[in-house]
């Protein structure tokens, strides 16, 4: 394979480690040596500003008499509030993702986002979550475990809340080493039954969402677990999961498949995990030997990862900025796309790879850029229960043909009639003014794409004339190659 750029290698970098870069920013980066881009991406990053779109939810707020005493009526318009809640959640940190300046912490916390998968219609408690991310996203992975374990969300999604002496909930024992550190293989039955009871008692007040060890129902009997034994607490049994070299090596191997391959060099990852093991699972220091690394510059790794929905959109806005007069549309497109923050499929997060594509959403996929950044207008219907339909219906109407952007929502009746615009404001000229007047089409094609360009693209864009620039980045954008990066 040919040696890639030194342009390519920074684009490659920005693509990984900030969901890409403008034209105008790769143009002024010309000549900066990558060492240097790494520490600008974590000096930027150690500040960061916090989720803030709701307030602790009234309903869980309130006592349980004073829910009890609530009328149908009332009921229905809090649970109204909390969707809507959900809603402004997710657009708030969907908009986040392109505009905040600490990128490389927004990246890996849309990383934690997918490994500590949370789905809860809870809104103040998921963006709490989501700001726990936030803050540990680049500090010590043994922080961010011990404070999600403890979050509300957590507590609540795997029924640690209920887990008391004598009636054990084995929910989040069993997940916390399944998906969160040692993963599969190296915990036997015994042990989840064990840890289980050891996390009795964990819980959070419901008024005010923080987390309370209640003594009275944890267990406090003697407990064998991994092979030691003792009177052990929450915060014992995750220290002795750290202590495990698998964890490490866990961590390592998911991140790899994120930021590099998802087919794994076994050799680097064995390296890695060695090395984040000693740091004391420092995450910084972690990504920093990645981002250094000469094999994570190697042609085979820069634009070999597809796309996922939330790197789609993201790019595309940091390419060319787009406003939007209607942002419940971007539920819209999150939704058809196949992934929505704050909406898991399940509770091992969105699988990535090659499941984001198949014949119906690689359609949706390509038509995407076209329809964001071409006029704009589209109509919609930005239901309240958007998230809430079948995956598998949305799957049989896209193979139908029907843009999920028009398409009705599942379970609507006539309601699906009524339409909203969906209007996108996409502010070409700072692109394009980025571009130089000598910028030759392949060098266009080239900073536009981060993998190279197939012979069927390349014998498209021939015919096409080389100074309508705007034209040749909309034909670079709705191509094959573009999901790729």
């Amino acid at each position: 394979m040919q040696s890639p750029s030194e342009e390519k290698k920074r684009q490659h970098l920005f693509s990984r480690a900030a969901f890409g870069i403008s034209m105008n920013e790769l143009q002024n980066r010309r000549g900066q040596n990558l060492s240097s881009l790494v520490d600008e991406l974590f000096k930027e990053s150690a500040g960061f500003t916090e989720l803030a779109v709701v307030a602790v939810d009234k309903m869980e707020a309130m006592s349980q008499k004073d829910r009890k005493a609530l009328s149908a009526e009332e009921r229905k318009k809090l649970r109204e509030e909390r969707k809507r809640s959900m809603f402004d959640l997710n657009l708030a940190w969907v908009e986040k993702l392109w505009t905040d300046p600490a990128r490389l912490r927004e990246r890996m916390t849309f990383f934690w986002h997918g490994h500590f998968a949370c789905r809860l219609e809870a809104p103040w408690a998921m963006q709490d979550l989501n700001n726990i991310h936030r803050k540990y996203a680049l500090g010590n992975f043994r922080d961010m475990l011990l404070a999600v374990s403890k979050s509300p969300a957590m507590l609540q999604f795997l029924n640690n809340q209920q887990n008391r002496k004598m009636h054990p909930n084995e929910n989040f024992a069993r997940e916390v080493m399944e998906l969160f550190t040692i993963g599969r293989g190296n915990y036997t039955e015994y042990d989840i039954k064990e840890a289980a009871r050891a996390f009795t008692g964990w819980g959070y007040e419901r008024e005010t969402g923080a987390f309370v060890f209640r003594e009275k129902t944890h267990d406090e009997g003697e407990k064998t677990f991994l092979g030691k034994t003792g009177n052990f607490k929450g915060e014992d049994i995750i220290d002795m999961l750290l202590e495990k070299k698998e964890t490490a090596h866990f961590l390592c191997r998911k991140i790899y498949k994120f930021f590099v391959n998802d087919q794994a060099d076994e050799k680097i990852v064995n390296a890695l995990a060695d090395s984040f093991y000693a740091s004391q699972y420092d995450i910084a220091a972690l990504m920093k030997k990645i981002f250094n690394a000469d094999w994570f510059f190697h042609p085979g790794n820069i634009g070999a990862l597809i796309k996922s929905p939330v790197d789609l959109l993201a790019g595309l806005n940091r390419l060319v900025p787009v406003s939007y007069e209607n942002k419940d549309g971007l539920l819209v497109f999150q939704r058809g796309l196949g992934q929505a923050l704050f909406y898991p499929p399940n509770v091992s997060g969105w699988a990535g790879g090659k499941n984001w594509i198949d014949s119906s959403s690689l359609m949706f996929r390509l038509k995407a850029p076209s329809m964001l950044l071409n006029n704009g207008h589209i109509d919609i219907q930005p239901k309240d229960d958007l998230l809430d339909g079948k995956p598998a219906m949305m799957q049989k109407d896209l193979a139908n043909g029907q843009s999920p952007a028009t398409m009705p929502v599942a379970g609507q009746g006539d309601q699906a009639k009524r339409k909203n615009k969906f209007h996108a404001l996409p502010d070409w000229n700072s692109l394009l003014s980025s571009i130089p007047e000598n910028c030759t089409k392949e060098e266009l094609i080239s900073r536009i794409l981060v993998p190279e360009a197939s012979v069927a693209l390349l014998k498209n864009l021939q015919a096409m004339n080389a100074s309508n620039h705007k034209e040749l980045v909309m034909e670079l954008l709705s191509s094959p190659e573009y999901q790729m990066g």
